[in-house]
């Protein structure tokens, strides 16, 4: 039996990301679903259709080591500008 994990069911469920993700990935993921110029729901509807056809080991590992303006181009999602 295989079971299709979306970012959006990581995000939500701390068993799920516990399991999938790093907590370096995790804290790139919620940072950028937080620096969204979208509502979160949105932001992980639209990581959920980007990755679709990616494996999820990929998308963590992308999390994991890029940095959070990378993973948002990749994933064609616009950053509110950084205050800094």
């Amino acid at each position: 039996m295989n079971a299709k994990v979306t970012i959006s069911n990581i995000y939500w469920n701390k068993g799920l990301s516990d399991f999938f993700f790093r907590e370096q990935a995790l804290s790139t993921l919620e940072e950028l679903v937080n620096r969204s110029t979208m509502s979160g729901q949105d932001t992980l509807y639209a990581l959920d259709n980007a990755s679709y056809d990616m494996d999820i080991d990929d998308v963590e590992e992308m999390f994991y080591s890029e940095s959070v303006e990378y993973c948002a181009d990749e994933f064609g999602i616009e950053l509110e500008e950084d205050d800094d």
